[in-house]
């Protein structure tokens, strides 16, 4: 998780120095007059509305790479069946019961027969898709907000009971606009008209701020093996 939170911090400071960037093209717009290269408006709020996509691709890619650290951390464990929390538990039979189809009648009573006896002590073997195997219900592209990870988390059982405290409205904003301009339902010029520098400061500093929280939150959850059942339960 060390290496995620690593990446994490390192896409943060590409996204700092381009922020960096579209504010000194708004001081080249404006003083051209010393032989500098001008910046049209409409260049300018392209690169203003990129800024979401950057943003995104963020959110999107440390979210994946730390649900697949879980996954991993689960599986190179060897837990057993029976020493899971019932989200992995829930998680794994719905993959093993993909494994009933295609078997005839017979066979596929036989190895269902076999895997309820033996359920408990069966090794907990959790993959996480990227490209393959994707669901209406668990395609994460385009789709993370603060709300879909909240649900997502706890789907793994990484239950997220205070994240929804912060504001979470600029997540939904870096989602919306994402997909707007990645579908071609939005002209970037247009759409970085509409934001001032400082109004995508903010988003930039609150989408931050939340993904700290979420990683850090799936961190101790690896750390502490939340994913295995306590004594008392």
């Amino acid at each position: 998780m060390e290496l995620v939170i690593s990446e994490f911090e390192a896409k943060v400071q590409e996204i700092s120095e381009y922020f960096s960037f579209i504010e000194k093209t708004t001081h080249l717009r404006l003083h051209d007059n010393r032989g500098m290269v001008q910046v049209s408006k409409t260049v300018h709020n392209v690169l203003k509305a990129n800024l979401f996509l950057l943003l995104y691709n963020l959110v999107e890619s440390s979210f994946k790479n730390s649900l697949e650290k879980i996954c991993i951390n689960i599986t190179n464990e060897t837990l057993k069946y029976k020493d899971v929390i019932p989200e992995i538990k829930k998680m794994w039979i719905e993959k093993e019961y993909k494994n009933f189809d295609g078997l005839k009648n017979i066979k596929k009573s036989e190895f269902i027969m076999n895997k309820i006896e033996n359920i408990a002590n069966d090794i907990v073997k959790i993959e996480f898709y990227r490209n393959e195997e994707k669901t209406k219900n668990d395609d994460i592209s385009g789709n993370l907000d603060a709300r879909e990870m909240k649900r997502i988390n706890e789907k793994y059982g990484a239950k997220l009971d205070t994240v929804l405290n912060m504001d979470a409205n600029s997540l939904l904003t870096v989602k919306t606009k994402r997909n707007n301009l990645a579908h071609g339902n939005e002209i970037f010029s247009e759409c970085g008209e509409n934001y001032t520098i400082n109004e995508l400061r903010e988003i930039e500093k609150e989408s931050i701020k939340y993904m700290r929280f979420i990683l850090n939150h799936i961190k101790i959850f690896i750390t502490n093996k939340q994913y295995k059942l306590q004594e008392d339960d």
